[in-house]
């Protein structure tokens, strides 16, 4: 086989694997780097007697190299599948297009440099700017080459018909897209079978530790801050309780906190990093603590375009990702009976068939309209899709479940995605018997069950509960159901106290 030959039999995934693989060393770096700074912030914030989150028994699990790798897999298939596209994408424009034109080359070498200066607009950013200096070069330099190589082979029409179920697939799935596709994806993609539950079970397991790399620090579950040069200690503990009370925890001569504030005559100066954000009298700082501090994150935040672009990513550089792997996966099953036309053909339109058979099974469970009158009938349907939608409307009307009949068997939901409407519609009820099966949903197995009920519970804003919370998250070993946990005491009205 020449080398031309072997470049026609090979599937553009394997150049969108190089780009994945670049993107896993670099994210796994950042994951770990993110894990060992969360593991020392939250030793400090241990030691110096408050709650933190993830708690003593869960935060050990930053330290170790498989929540990093694993974690990282999300900017992997997100920002990395994302960068790798594109630049695939304008290498074969380039090249099957414009022709190899140095003006276009200069074109899109300028939109990629204006994306590197934005990254950094804030400050210097690493990691973010790795990904865009080694992914996309690489990418786009050999996907260049093997177009250039097989563009002339290739008739356009044949490239046309083996590129079209691609975007016909977006946009016959962009129909389904609103505010509650992901909670129905959820329900019934993955928790309605096995490997989606195991994936599920994967996804809330290790998605916090990416989250926590790129998020702002007003997004953070725990801040922690400083105080240097406060001219008197009324006015040290005053500044103290308010920034406890909006979760930056001040710690002792913590000059390498989150937040640092000093005091100049009757000003606060704000510094993060070593470096003097703003400053504002101190009234100003008691008046309103939340609104200076959310400025104090937006103004020190170095990753907003960084969070667009990887959810941008998930929504059209993951699905675009998982249909080429399958597509690289059909056309090696079929190419050596068939050969490379007929073998891209027939996976081009497979997928095509896959896609929208996926889609009309979730457009046909998905979004059911249930009359009130119908919801008591709809409870106790045979079919879950049915229970799952009387529980939606239930929980979105703010209704009393525990006025429909069938209630007491409700609280036994045989799926984990019934279980969990149940619970979000428990968070409108005020009988008081529903809050001992609120705090018996604490312990549910699945995952998304006891966060709801979690979040159910700071809802109902009923101070009993405060103790129970406060029990899970000591004996949990799960950073997910500890960060609703916090979020709820938070909503109950809690604060975080040193207790030494």
């Amino acid at each position: 086989m020449n080398k031309t030959k072997l470049i026609l039999a090979i599937h553009p995934v394997v150049i969108l694997f190089l780009g994945l693989i670049i993107a896993q060393v670099l994210a796994t770096i950042q994951v770990h780097h993110s894990n060992l700074d969360l593991y020392n912030t939250l030793t400090e914030v241990s030691s110096a007697g408050y709650l933190a989150i993830p708690n003593t028994q869960t935060m050990v699990d930053l330290q170790k190299f498989g929540p990093a790798f694993w974690g990282g897999l999300f900017f992997t298939v997100t920002v990395g599948a994302g960068i790798s596209l594109v630049a695939m994408a304008a290498a074969w424009i380039w090249v099957g297009v414009f022709l190899r034109q140095k003006s276009v080359l200069v074109f899109f070498l300028s939109i990629w440099a204006g994306l590197l200066i934005l990254l950094n607009s804030n400050g210097f950013n690493l990691m973010p700017t790795l990904y865009f200096l080694l992914i996309a070069p690489a990418v786009f330099t050999l996907t260049a080459q093997r177009e250039s190589m097989i563009g002339p082979q290739t008739p356009a029409l044949r490239r046309l018909v083996h590129f079209a179920p691609l975007p016909l697939l977006a946009l016959l799935w962009f129909t389904q897209f609103d505010k509650d596709m992901f909670l129905d994806l959820r329900d019934h993609l993955l928790l309605s079978n096995h490997y989606g539950r195991k994936f599920s079970d994967f996804y809330y397991t290790y998605t916090l530790y990416p989250a926590e790399a790129f998020k702002a620090l007003h997004q953070k579950t725990i801040k922690t801050a400083g105080m240097v040069n406060i001219q008197s200690d009324a006015q040290d503990q005053k500044i103290g309780r308010q920034l406890a009370a909006n979760d930056y925890l001040p710690l002792p001569n913590a000059t390498d906190a989150d937040l640092v504030i000093s005091q100049e005559n009757d000003h606060l100066i704000f510094q993060a990093d070593g470096r003097r954000v703003f400053q504002i009298p101190i009234e100003q700082f008691f008046e309103n603590s939340q609104k200076v501090l959310q400025r104090f994150s937006t103004e020190c935040d170095r990753n907003e375009l960084f969070r667009q672009l990887t959810f941008l990513s998930l929504l059209i550089g993951f699905p675009v990702m998982l249909y080429m792997i399958f597509h690289a996966a059909v056309y090696a099953m079929v190419y050596f009976s068939l050969g490379r036309p007929a073998s891209v053909l027939a996976a081009s339109i497979i997928c095509l068939v896959v896609g929208t058979s996926v889609l009309v099974y979730f457009q046909s469970t998905r979004g059911r309209s249930i009359p009130i009158s119908d919801l008591s009938e709809a409870l106790i349907s045979d079919q879950w899709q049915a229970r799952i939608a009387a529980l939606k409307i239930i929980a979105q009307k703010k209704l009393d479940i525990t006025e429909y009949p069938s209630y007491p068997i409700s609280l036994n939901g045989r799926i984990p995605q019934e279980r969990y409407w149940l619970v979000r519609a428990l968070a409108f009820s005020r009988r008081p018997e529903t809050f001992n099966d609120l705090l018996f949903f604490l312990n549910d197995d699945n995952l998304n069950v006891r966060t709801m009920a979690f979040y159910a519970l700071g809802l109902r804003r009923d101070p009993r509960a405060m103790k129970p919370i406060i029990s899970a998250i000591e004996k949990s070993d799960n950073w997910y159901d500890q960060m609703y946990a916090y979020k709820a005491l938070r909503s109950l009205g809690w604060k975080q106290k040193r207790s030494r």
